[in-house]
């Protein structure tokens, strides 16, 4: 399987423009990097690229988690705008406990995610984000959602789109959720509890949930009742 990055070498259009589309909302929005996640069919949101490692770490956070704004901007159709992560206030801490701490820990203060969707086609969510506390002007917003519209377009015009952006491989819910079946199968729970279960250990252990999932659908790891 070709890296994200062995494939914009190669010239990938569709890609080299999205993440052209990426780099111009970070300057549209004076922020410290962005990153892009896709709606597959199961739901989820997987994360694509980022502009810089921390973006990408934003992504993968949130699949692993199932929490955070590029969720909720993906599920809810509404951007989610977040000026200083410190000073949320307890609903935000709630509802993205996890996300929070972590995004925190890597020094990300705020955060602004947009979902890409047209009429009720929801493609996913791209979010912006910034080592320093503080909103988005009027201008701003006006050109960073202006960016976000021509992301939507360009995921459009891309053919394939859901598997191509995948990055040529099995889109990553699908192989977390048949880990979640095998899981569900070993505990005898049901698949929610199964995939809250997958999630919660790979948080624990600092790993990316797909890899987790990889290990259990090959037969390297078993969960246990004592199991987290």
């Amino acid at each position: 399987m070709a890296r994200p990055d062995e494939r914009h070498d190669r010239g990938d259009p569709a890609e080299g423009r999205l993440r052209e589309l990426l780099a111009a909302s970070v300057q549209a929005g004076h922020v410290d990097g962005a990153g892009l996640s896709l709606r597959a069919d199961t739901g989820e949101s997987e994360p694509v690229f980022g502009t810089d490692s921390v973006a990408e770490a934003l992504e993968h956070l949130q699949f692993t988690l199932g929490e955070g704004p590029c969720v909720d901007a993906s599920a809810s159709g509404s951007p989610v705008l977040v000026p200083d992560l410190e000073q949320a206030g307890t609903e935000l801490t709630a509802r993205w406990p996890m996300f929070v701490r972590e995004a925190t820990r890597r020094d990300v203060r705020a955060v602004f995610a947009f979902p890409l969707r047209i009429g009720a086609i929801a493609l996913g969510a791209a979010d912006l984000y910034r080592l320093a506390p503080g909103s988005l002007s009027r201008e701003q917003l006006a050109r960073v959602l202006s960016v976000m519209d021509s992301v939507t377009l360009a995921l459009l015009d891309a053919e394939g789109v859901h598997d191509g952006f995948s990055l040529g491989r099995e889109p990553l819910g699908m192989g977390v959720h048949r880990a979640a079946g095998m899981v569900m199968a070993q505990l005898g729970t049901s698949i929610d509890e199964a995939l809250v279960r997958l999630r919660a250990v790979a948080f624990a252990e600092g790993v990316p949930i797909d890899e987790l999932a990889d290990e259990v659908v090959n037969g390297r790891r078993r969960f246990q009742e004592e199991q987290p």
